[in-house]
Formats: C-alpha cells, structure tokens, sequence
C-alpha cells in the first residue's frame, strides 16, 4: 500500500492549527512542498501532481490588457479557439469593462469578442481566438499535462492550476513554459498518490453539518447545543461532535490548500 505520511502530516497540520498559534501556522506553511524535487514518491506510486503555475509575459494580448486596465479575468469554459469567461471590473467602474472589451476587438489574437451577459461591474464573454503562436493553455496540453479551469489573469499575470501525471511530464510543461515567457513561477505544488483528493463529506457528516447550519450552530450566539442536535438525531452526543468536527476539518484543509499563497 502507497505511503502517503507528507500528506497525512498536512492534513493533521491544517486540523491542528485552528487550536495554536499564528507561530504554528508559520511553521506549518513553511513545511509545504514548494519544489518539484521534493516531492514524495509514495513507494513509487505517485500518480498525480497538482500546481498552481504564475505565467506572465511580454506581448502576449490577456498579460498585455490587463496589466494596464483593472479587471479579472476567469475564463470558465475553453473549447478548442473559443473561450467564455467572466470579466470583473477590480475598481468597480463599468469603463474599465468597455476598455478591456475594445483591447481585446483591436487584439491581433482575436477574432471576436461577445458579450453574453453584462452589468455594471461584471461582463460575461465568448472570445474567438487566432495567436500567431500556441496559447499558454495550449502549451501546458502540449506537455501531457491539463489545466484545471478556470484560468484567472489580472495585473499581467495568468495563473494555471496544473496537473501532471509525472515528474517527468511537470518538467517538460515548465521548461517549455520558460523556454515561451518571461516569468513563470510556481505558487503551490501538490502531489496525490492514486487520483486527485476527495474531500466530499460522508452522508452522516453531511446531515449533521446541514443540521448545526440550519439550525444556528455556527449563528454567534449559538442557537442550539451539540447535546440538542444529537437527541434530534437519535446518536450520542460524541457522536455528533465526532461528526462535525470531522466535516470542519474537511472544509478548512480544502480551503486552505487552495488559498493559502506561498
């Protein structure tokens, strides 16, 4: 059976922290994995790894745009040349909306740009697009690697959440990054054993967190007890405790993993 102790040793990190210090919290963000040659091997069973990769360059039209008009950009859906993304205006002004979408029309890159949906901080677009030279999501395909969507860009800068099936193959996709655009930069590196992780909630733990949310658990003053909810559920008072407190640190090691910067 595949040894998973790094993974093991975050996930009680993540559970234990929300009962120590901000010293703790330090040590444990320093004791993440911010470098492909540290990964585990797992007995050699390692199958995938997950990172989030910083890509930013010169004459590439998304970096271009944003770097000098105010706006994120979530490109939600890609299908072969055509994107539909989410474009948020970061000083809430609808201006800054209109520049981004008459940078993209004047765009060599692009073919067209329509709007499917607007407000006045939020646009939703569908972009036809024709590079000179592949795509940064075309490069990281080119590699045998994917990129999970959506891809965020804002302030010059397009950030990929990766996934690789090898050392090997994350090492072909960062080198033909590098060898393509200027700064490329790693900001979280993951690696799983078997396939990605699921953190979905077991039926139990799902009914007594949507019991204690109902029900004001989490209201500050609390509007029921664990003592309350466990007599409504018919088990032992540990057992809800166990329940919730399981669920909670499923939730925050999900949220942390994908929030915290390094």
């Amino acid at each position: 059976m595949c040894e998973m102790k790094s993974e093991f040793q975050f996930h009680a990190l993540v559970a234990a922290s929300i009962h120590h210090t901000p010293d703790f919290l330090n040590r444990m963000k320093a004791s993440l994995i911010t470098d492909i040659n540290v990964l585990p091997s797992y007995d050699g069973c390692l199958k995938v790894i997950q990172a989030k990769v910083l890509i930013s360059t010169e004459d590439y039209y998304t970096c271009d745009i944003t770097r000098t008009i105010p706006v994120r950009v979530s490109i939600t859906t890609i299908n072969g040349p055509v994107g539909f993304g989410i474009i948020e205006a970061l000083d809430g002004e609808e201006e800054s909306l209109k520049q981004y979408v008459s940078a993209m029309k004047a765009s060599s890159s692009v073919i067209e740009i329509e709007i499917t949906y607007q407000s006045p901080t939020v646009y939703w677009t569908r972009v036809v697009i024709q590079p000179d030279t592949p795509s940064i999501y075309e490069t990281v395909l080119e590699s045998s690697c994917m990129t999970r969507l959506p891809v965020i860009i804002q302030k010059g800068v397009q950030e990929h959440t990766v996934l690789a099936p090898s050392r090997e193959a994350f090492r072909d996709m960062l080198n033909s990054l590098k060898a393509s655009y200027s700064q490329v930069r790693l900001r979280h590196v993951r690696s799983f054993a078997s396939t990605l992780p699921k953190h979905n909630l077991t039926v139990k733990q799902m009914e007594a967190m949507i019991m204690a949310f109902s029900s004001g658990y989490y209201d500050i003053p609390r509007g029921i007890t664990v003592v309350e909810m466990s007599e409504r559920l018919g088990i032992k008072r540990v057992a809800m405790q166990e329940r919730l407190r399981r669920a909670e640190r499923t939730i925050i090691t999900d949220f942390v993993e994908d929030s915290l910067v390094y």
